[in-house]
C-alpha cells in the first residue's frame, strides 16, 4: 500500500491541505433517517464485519523466530543460545502473538465507504435490494486533530491481493492487518476510515458512534426501488431541517439497458413522477421498475408502428 491511499489527517505527508475523494455510504432507508436525525453514524469492530477473508494478512511464524532472535541479540544473548531459546518457544509466541494482534484490533472501529455511487452490487447487497440510500460524505469533517500520536486515525483505500500479506517482516502498523482483502472482494472499491474507539461516544453494548456534522453530507442518493413513508419521511426531513437544507436530493434509476444506473436530481425525477402520474395515475411507482417513462412520448407520437401506406 502507498502513502498516496493512507492518510492520517487531512494533511498530507508534507502537511500541506489534502481532500480526501467524495465517498459514499450504502445504507437502508430506516438508517439514512437515522443517521440525518441523530447527526452520528457508526463505526464497526473489526469481529463484525462480513469477510471470512478479512485477515489476509498473516502471521509468519518464521519472522517471528527470527524478530524474537534479534530482539534476543540485542540484549546481550550469545547467538546460539538466542536461537535455541526462539526455536523451542515459537508455538507460545505465535499464540501470544496472534491473542494480542487480536485484541488490539477490537480497540478499532471502522467506517466503510465506497468510491461511487452507482456500484449495483452495494446498492443490493448493503442497499437494502436498491429500496435504500447512498449518503455522499465529505470525510474530512470525520478527522479531528490527534492529541496522543498512540491514537489511531487513518483513512485508506483497501488494497486487494489474493497473496498474504506478512505483518510481522512488513512492519506494519497494527490498523494496517485491516486495510487488505482478497481479491474476490475488489469490485467493493472500499475505503476505510480507521479511528480508535477511544476516540468515538459509547453508546450500548459494542456500539460506537461518531459524530457526523450535517455539513458533510453532501447528497442523498435514494435507491431505483425505494418508495413508501420512509423516503418521504427522509425528503421532508432535509427540506424541512434548515442544518440540512444544502444536500442534495437525488433518485438513482434503472438504465434503459439495465446494465446499470442513473441518477437523476430531485427535479428531473419530480418531472418523471408526473409524467408517469399523468399516464398511469396511482400506478406510477409499480410500473416504473417496467416502463421506461422516457419512451412514452416516442409512443405517443405513434414511433413503433409499421409504416402506413
Amino acid at each position: 500500500m502507498n502513502d498516496a491511499n493512507c492518510h492520517p489527517t487531512a494533511q498530507d505527508a508534507e502537511g500541506a491541505p489534502w481532500s480526501p475523494p467524495p465517498l459514499f455510504k450504502y445504507v437502508t432507508l430506516e438508517r439514512a433517517l437515522k443517521i440525518l436525525q441523530t447527526a452520528e453514524i457508526r463505526f464497526t469492530q473489526p469481529h463484525y464485519l462480513n469477510d471470512p477473508h478479512e485477515l489476509s494478512v498473516e502471521i509468519n511464524p518464521q519472522s517471528l523466530l527470527r524478530d524474537f532472535y534479534e530482539h534476543l541479540l540485542r540484549k546481550g544473548v550469545p547467538a546460539a543460545t538466542a536461537a535455541g531459546i526462539a526455536t523451542r518457544n515459537i508455538s507460545g509466541l505465535v499464540i501470544d502473538q496472534v491473542r494480542d494482534v487480536v485484541a488490539e484490533r477490537e480497540k478499532i472501529g471502522i467506517l466503510s465507504l465506497c468510491d461511487s455511487p452507482e456500484n449495483m452490487l452495494l446498492w443490493a447487497h448493503y442497499g437494502d435490494e436498491h429500496r435504500g440510500a447512498v449518503l455522499e460524505l465529505d470525510v474530512s469533517q470525520l478527522i479531528q486533530r490527534k492529541a496522543d500520536p498512540g491514537i489511531v486515525q487513518v483513512l485508506a483505500e483497501i488494497t486487494y491481493s489474493d497473496e498474504r500479506i506478512d505483518y510481522i517482516a512488513k512492519n506494519f502498523p497494527l490498523w494496517m492487518t485491516l486495510a487488505f482483502k482478497s481479491k474476490a472482494w475488489a469490485y467493493e472499491r472500499e475505503w476505510r476510515l480507521f479511528k480508535s474507539l477511544s476516540m468515538l461516544r459509547h453508546k450500548i453494548d459494542d456500539i460506537y458512534v461518531d459524530d457526523l456534522p450535517p455539513s458533510a453530507i453532501k447528497r442523498v442518493i435514494f435507491g431505483a426501488r425505494a418508495v413508501g413513508p420512509n423516503e418521504e419521511a427522509t425528503i421532508d426531513f432535509i427540506q424541512q431541517s434548515a442544518t440540512h437544507r444544502h444536500i442534495e436530493i437525488y433518485k438513482a434509476v434503472f438504465s434503459s439497458g439495465l446494465i446499470g444506473l442513473d441518477l437523476k436530481s430531485g427535479a428531473d425525477f419530480a418531472g418523471m413522477i408526473l409524467h408517469g402520474e399523468h399516464h398511469f395515475g396511482d400506478h406510477w411507482r409499480e410500473l416504473r421498475q417496467w416502463v421506461d417513462f422516457s419512451k412514452m412520448k416516442n409512443a405517443e407520437k405513434g414511433e413503433g408502428l409499421p409504416p402506413v401506406d
